[in-house]
């Protein structure tokens, strides 16, 4: 089991900031989430696994941390 955190548009979008998913990899996570609620589909997002950034598809493993993160600005 990993945990999936969500910040931001997606967090209200799903209505939690917080799942917990049984899958392999990243591309899973964001598949699933999209099935559950089609409007993340038109958000863009980054993905990290454990607290890294990852720009690619990324196999998961038991305890991992998934983090959705919208783009963010700041000065």
């Amino acid at each position: 089991m990993m945990n999936v955190l969500l910040f931001g548009r997606l967090a209200e979008i799903c209505g939690s900031n917080n799942y917990t998913f049984d899958l392999k990899d990243t591309d899973s996570v964001c598949d699933k989430l999209s099935e559950d609620f089609p409007e993340i589909k038109r958000l863009s997002f980054a993905v990290a696994v454990n607290q890294k950034l990852v720009v690619q598809n990324t196999e998961l493993n038991d305890g991992d941390e998934v983090a959705l993160m919208p783009p963010y600005s700041g000065g």
